[in-house]
């Protein structure tokens, strides 16, 4: 669902996008699976480096919150990219 990288000094990201929305079965809200993907992205990171880095999990998770919040307001709408929809993204 998320594929992120480095190439050239630069972040890379690629998405699967409406993968919720586009489910038979599903009603979920395809923000609110987002959010949750996110939070677990969130909550790995903090766990990783309370591991590895002697980081406290509960300061890592508010920090990050807040750097979130932050570049959400500094970088938008700074972001480019393009939406491939179909048979094109196959």
């Amino acid at each position: 669902m998320v594929r992120f990288w480095l190439a050239n000094g630069e972040p890379n990201v690629s998405l699967l996008l409406r993968m919720y929305e586009d489910a038979e079965d599903s009603d979920t809200d395809e923000l609110w699976a987002w959010g949750n993907i996110l939070s677990d992205i969130a909550q790995h990171v903090a766990n990783g480096l309370s591991i590895d880095e002697d980081y406290e999990f509960e300061e890592s998770m508010e920090r990050l919150s807040g750097y979130f919040m932050t570049a959400m307001r500094e970088r938008h709408p700074g972001l480019e990219g393009r939406y491939v929809e179909g048979e094109e993204a196959e």
